[in-house]
Order: C-alpha cells, then structure tokens, then sequence
C-alpha cells in the first residue's frame, strides 16, 4: 500500500472536531468501536467465501473508521473494498484479511492507547 506510512492510525483532533468537541461522546464512540463486531464479521465472511457479507462488513469499517478519524483503518478499508471487487481468489482474500487485520489491530491499539491517556488525563 502507498504511502502507508504518512497515514496516521488515529487522529484525535480531527475526531474531536467531528463530535464537535465533545471528549466523553467521543471517547464513548471509541470504546464502542472495541466491541462493534464488524472485523469479526468480516473474518467470519471471508471464511467462508462470502464476498457480499464481507463487502458489507467492509462498508461498515470504513464508515465507523472515518466517523472515529481511524485514518488508517479507513484507508486501508476503503483499498480492501475495491481489492475484493472482481478478484475472489483464496490467495488474494487472505491478502486482503492480513492487509484488514493488521490495520485493525493497529487501530485498536491505538484506541486504548487514547482512551488510557484520556483516563489518566
């Protein structure tokens, strides 16, 4: 993926701007994402070769990740989506689930990473 590196994973300032600076709603919305269900549902899609529930999963990653300014979870979400389109073979899906996973991980590391310092504040 291109320029990775230049794409932050979070980007608090930018997610405070969208809850209109509201720190507890958004620190409530990042919290949330740790338990929203929508990578394992994209895991569990892909597992079985069900493009369309992993599309779907896809969209709903992408669209929590912007609304959370989890830049690099969107970023590499919204490449994923199009990877996915057209070219289902095992070996590009497991691309595909390793690129998506490890962004996510990242992501949510750095939501801990966030919520911990916010708590400690």
């Amino acid at each position: 993926m291109e320029n990775r590196e230049k794409i932050m994973v979070i980007d608090p300032k930018s997610g405070l701007e969208r809850f209109i600076g509201n720190k507890k709603l958004y620190r409530d919305y990042l919290e949330k994402f740790l338990y929203d269900g929508s990578f394992e549902e994209f895991c569990a899609a892909t597992a079985m070769e069900n493009t369309v529930m992993a599309d779907e999963a896809l969209h709903t990653l992408i669209g929590t990740s912007a609304n959370l300014s989890l830049d690099l979870l969107h970023h590499v979400a919204s490449e994923a989506v199009l990877q996915l389109k057209g070219n289902d073979s095992p070996e590009n899906i497991q691309k595909i689930v390793d690129m998506v996973t490890e962004a996510y991980t990242e992501a949510c590391m750095a939501v801990r990473e966030y919520l911990d310092k916010e708590a400690e504040g």
